[in-house]
């Protein structure tokens, strides 16, 4: 039995990165990229450019550094092995994923992959999703770690539920964020979205936010309650594959988050704003 059937699947296309060596998928171990201390970041690709591979680089030194250890690589190493990665694989439009580990090492692993990736249809973005509460938080949440217990728990009850996303409220009856994304709520045209202090602030939802004030929308960073839920217009989750993506319920509860004028205007400014990158980036 090869190791991929052993493994979870995680890993795309026909070959990875293993500390600069070109590696065949079928050699690929999960459980080599999950031996802490490890930190990762995941990257999409559209067109050959790495989107936004600034702010994400920052935010994996940021994760580096919270843990209490020093940037154990270049900027200009990362954005190579990511470049050498897609002409290997010939695929310019996908996620790629990547692991540093080992980080109490002299020379840490890194790990350089495209992760299998799912992106919403159409359909969805018109729609809306379904979304479920979940009670659970990040032990750290500014920090982006390898959590796989944490993971497969809140997996189990997405799939449970038939539900794309699950929301995560901590011990106060709060919604942080989604269990891999970042959630904004709408009322009267303000955004609401809970403290950074307590999510693991997206590269997306820093976009959104900068996006709001841009288009002269009020947006306020404070807990919310889950009574919140009752009184909101509508609501959505951004992320590296999701973008900006309406919630059509949560558990029982419906909302008309696609046709909410506020949200339709962000979703479309930050489409734009992803074209822009990509033209300027090629």
């Amino acid at each position: 039995m090869s190791i991929s059937e052993k493994k979870p699947k995680e890993i795309a296309k026909d070959y990875f990165l293993y500390n600069g060596d070109i590696l065949p998928n079928e050699e690929f171990d999960i459980e080599k990229t999950t031996v802490y201390p490890s930190v990762y970041e995941v990257i999409r690709i559209i067109d050959g450019v790495p989107l936004f591979f600034e702010e994400h680089i920052n935010r994996l030194w940021s994760s580096v550094k919270l843990l209490g250890y020093k940037q154990p690589y270049e900027d200009a190493v990362i954005r190579e092995h990511i470049l050498k990665l897609l002409e290997l694989n010939k695929c310019y439009n996908y996620n790629v994923k990547i692991v540093i580990n080992t980080l109490d090492s002299k020379k840490p692993n890194l790990f350089v992959y495209y992760v299998v990736s799912n992106y919403p249809a159409v359909e969805l973005y018109e729609k809306g999703i379904h979304t479920i509460l979940h009670g659970a938080e990040r032990d750290n949440p500014n920090v982006k770690v390898i959590a796989a217990t944490f993971r497969d728990k809140i997996n189990e009850s997405i799939e449970n539920a038939g539900a794309y996303e699950a929301l995560l409220v901590n011990n106060k009856g709060e919604i942080t964020e989604g269990s891999k994304s970042n959630v904004f709520f709408v009322k009267d045209d303000v955004f609401y979205t809970a403290p950074a202090k307590d999510v693991l602030v997206g590269i997306t939802r820093s976009r959104i936010i900068q996006l709001c004030l841009k288009l002269g929308y009020n947006i306020i960073e404070q807990p919310i309650s889950v009574d919140f839920l009752e009184n909101i217009d509508g609501l959505f989750l951004t992320g590296t594959s999701p973008k900006v993506l309406p919630i059509a319920s949560i558990d029982e509860r419906k909302y008309n988050s696609a046709g909410n004028s506020a949200i339709k205007a962000i979703h479309d400014a930050y489409n734009k704003l992803i074209n822009d990158y990509i033209d300027k980036n090629k």
